[in-house]
């Protein structure tokens, strides 16, 4: 069997070292599991750290029930967004950054919660992102 198949890799020349010959390894990734996964941009008031911004979007994410356990946050940069998602496994992606762009059913953007505590005006558009978020976590 395994002749034919160098045969065929042969005629299309493809190297048979290039051919993935199992389509198992490919599975076997074991995916970093959450409720919801908050990607921030790189951010000097970060929310994957201790402090004003983290309890703030905690206090965000616990109104639409929400645990803090059940919330992982992330830092990336936008050339290896899908990169990084890849590695999880969310019901829900929060973007906090303008410069995420994603289309998806679970995808959710909203301003970074530093901005918010910055300027109360975005909290109205907070929460109208937080209520559409709500729903997909059932």
């Amino acid at each position: 069997m395994s002749s034919i198949r160098s045969q065929y890799l042969n005629e299309l020349g493809i190297a048979d070292f290039l051919h993935a010959t199992n389509y198992k390894q490919q599975t076997d990734i074991q995916l970093i599991s959450a409720k919801c996964l908050v990607v921030e941009a790189k951010s000097s008031d970060s929310i994957c750290n201790a402090g004003a911004s983290q309890d703030f979007l905690y206090k965000m994410l616990g109104a639409i029930g929400l645990k803090n356990q059940e919330v992982i946050c992330i830092k990336v940069s936008t050339d290896n967004l899908l990169q990084e998602l890849s590695k999880y496994k969310a019901q829900v992606i929060l973007l906090t950054s303008r410069r995420f762009s994603l289309k998806s059913n679970n995808v959710f953007n909203i301003h970074h919660p530093s901005d918010i505590l910055k300027n109360e005006q975005l909290k109205r558009e907070a929460w109208e992102v937080l209520k559409q978020i709500k729903p997909c976590l059932k």
